[in-house]
Order: C-alpha cells, then structure tokens, then sequence
C-alpha cells in the first residue's frame, strides 16, 4: 500500500495515531484509575483525547520497552507538545503518570519527568503573562503539591533524571498567583 493509499483510509489524525495495544497484562488497578476517565471529553495537540491517550498511558505500563517507550513519545507528542502547547487531556493524566514516574524503570521515568517538564513550563510565568485558564491552574497546583517528589530526584544518579527533576523544581520556583 503506498503512503498515500494509507492516509486515504484514515478518518482523521487521531485515527492514525492510535497506537497498538500492548500485548501483556497491566495492572488492574492502574487500568481501571485510565478507564475511569472519560478521554473523549479532552484534547491534545492532534485532537481528541478519546482513541490515544488512554492506550498510551495503558501502553506506558507494558512490559515490552519498545512500547513502553513509543508511549512515553506520543503522551510527550500529544500531551506537551515540544513544551510549547499543553494539552487539557494533561490534567487528568497527570495522575497516572505521575504513578509511572515512582514505579518504572529509570529510562521512563526519563521521559515521565521531560512531560512533567513541559507542564512545568507551560504554566510558569517564563512561559506566558496571561492568566492560566482553570485546568492549567489545576496543573499547576498538582505539580507543586508534588514538588517535594521532584526534588527527591535532583540527586539520582541517572544524570537525565537529575536534570530533568532540577529543571522541573526551578520552572516551580516560577510560581503564579493562582486565582481559585
């Protein structure tokens, strides 16, 4: 099929990027908290939340790297999109990869703490003056209640998670008056 024959049979972006499912079992609990959600009423950076992210966030927990991996792309991608734009699917996701950073092998929790960085810097004051609409306020709040996690990371001895953790504390020394 040609590349051309293939985006013709696609509805949509999302349709595209929808990502195969992981082979193995993930966890019940951590399964039920993503299903819980309804994603179809959130977007990302490619449209509808609804077909992608619940199965990346799945797919983040697989015990197949390889996907595990692709997963942290596409949430990266989709969620803060080379931290310039933020997603409000980033809110309810927040959560979830937030259990991914305390519980997963080092080179994803990599790129866990470079999402986390691009909601830090979407909602700082560096990144824009206007007023934060309510789901970025709330972003906001989860990662400084969630500051004292971060910093638990600026020592690691994975040089990135250092970094990125150290990044992550100063974007949240950035700190906004936040109107409830």
């Amino acid at each position: 099929m040609a590349l051309f024959d293939f985006f013709k049979k696609k509805n949509s972006l999302s349709d595209i990027l929808e990502p195969k499912i992981c082979s193995t079992e993930i966890s019940a609990e951590i399964s039920n908290k993503i299903d819980e959600i309804n994603w179809m009423d959130f977007g990302t950076a490619y449209g509808n939340a609804g077909k992608t992210i619940p199965n990346y966030l799945k797919n983040l927990f697989c015990n197949d790297l390889e996907i595990a991996n692709g997963a942290t792309h596409q949430l990266w991608c989709s969620l803060c999109h080379q931290h310039a734009y933020i997603s409000d699917a980033s809110l309810p996701a927040y959560d979830i990869l937030k259990i991914g950073l305390l519980s997963l092998a080092d080179e994803l929790k990599i790129e866990i703490l470079d999402i986390f960085l691009g909601f830090a810097f979407c909602t700082s004051k560096s990144y824009s003056t206007s007023e934060l609409r309510n789901w970025e306020q709330q972003l906001r709040q989860k990662l400084i209640a969630d500051r004292e996690i971060f910093n638990s990371f600026t020592g690691h001895s994975v040089e990135y998670i250092s970094i990125f953790a150290t990044k992550i504390c100063g974007s949240l020394d950035d700190n906004r008056v936040v109107i409830s």
